[in-house]
């Protein structure tokens, strides 16, 4: 039987992640540039992005037709018009399509069926899929609702710290680890927190689970108040489908810190399902692409293509 060749991208708010990959699960190419949301990048920036990984990757495998494109991209949903007429514009595949980066999680883990899934990395957002029916809750960018996530997390402890020097608020661990982290006290680190934004912030986020872990009772107060917002998230989902539903976790707090991702459950409705992830979102994109083409992967296919991912 001939091979057939599909191209899937992963785009989120610090790395664009695409793959060219053939039907039995080999994977041809692989590219990882920096990426960043349309929020903070603008779109043109994004889009310009987004094909420069494209073309890298297309390039990278001379003579490979391909079949078709499924681009997971966080916060496309509010730019959908520029996205679809962008990639019809430069790219010519039999099927395309273009949709937020949270589908792709459930997928991952129960094929294109119905379900959810909670992303908690940088940002943070649920996602729904019934039927033909797909909404968010959340995603609405870090500036207005990315409760619980990284950056969530990371501006509590920054926060936390602050206070604790000015002496408005009781003193904490964290002003040690994130003084470490920074190398310098981290008060006199304002001017590179505005300029590196949002990833920067985010990457103070571990100390949280550090201090806590050591008794330290401002991180245990950061770490139960963002785990109650992220709850309060599956119980708003829980309402919007009417009860219980299958859940897929992903992202990397709770990848790197399964002790949230447990509290989070103890604090959710107790007939949702939590499912942990133990592929990559990239996975995900690609039973999407095949599903587009009228293909439903196996095992098989799962085990090469995660086998070839991990080399």
């Amino acid at each position: 039987m001939k091979k057939r060749y599909f191209a899937v991208m992963d785009v989120g708010g610090t790395k664009a992640e695409a793959i060219l990959f053939a039907t039995d699960g080999e994977i041809v190419s692989r590219v990882v540039d920096p990426a960043g949301t349309p929020f903070e990048n603008g779109v043109e920036r994004t889009l310009s992005n987004c094909k420069g990984t494209l073309e890298k990757l297309l390039a990278s495998a001379p003579g490979v037709e391909v079949e078709g494109l499924y681009a997971a991209i966080a916060s496309v949903q509010y730019y959908t018009e520029e996205f679809d007429a962008f990639f019809k514009k430069h790219f010519h595949f039999r099927h395309m399509r273009i949709e937020g980066d949270g589908y792709c999680l459930i997928s991952g883990m129960l094929g294109h069926c119905d379900g959810a899934s909670l992303i908690c990395g940088t940002g943070s957002a649920l996602y729904i899929r019934r039927g033909g029916y797909q909404t968010h809750l959340g995603g609405g960018g870090h500036l207005i609702d990315s409760c619980g996530s990284g950056f969530t997390l990371g501006r509590y402890a920054i926060q936390a710290a602050l206070r604790a020097h000015d002496g408005s608020a009781q003193k904490t661990l964290l002003t040690d680890l994130l003084d470490q982290q920074a190398g310098t006290e981290m008060w006199c680190n304002l001017v590179e927190i505005y300029q590196k934004g949002r990833p920067f912030v985010a990457s103070f986020a571990p100390n949280v689970f550090l201090a806590r872990r050591a008794g330290d009772l401002v991180a245990r107060d950061i770490f139960n108040t963002c785990a109650a917002d992220l709850a309060n998230v599956v119980w708003s989902a829980y309402r919007e489908l009417g009860g219980a539903f299958r859940l897929v976790l992903n992202g990397g707090i709770f990848t790197h810190f399964p002790e949230y991702a447990e509290a989070v459950r103890a604090l959710s409705p107790p007939d949702v399902t939590f499912i942990f992830s133990d592929v990559p979102p990239i996975f995900g994109c690609a039973v999407e692409a095949l599903h587009d083409a009228g293909i439903m992967p196996n095992e098989c296919f799962r085990t090469a293509f995660l086998a070839d991912y991990q080399k």
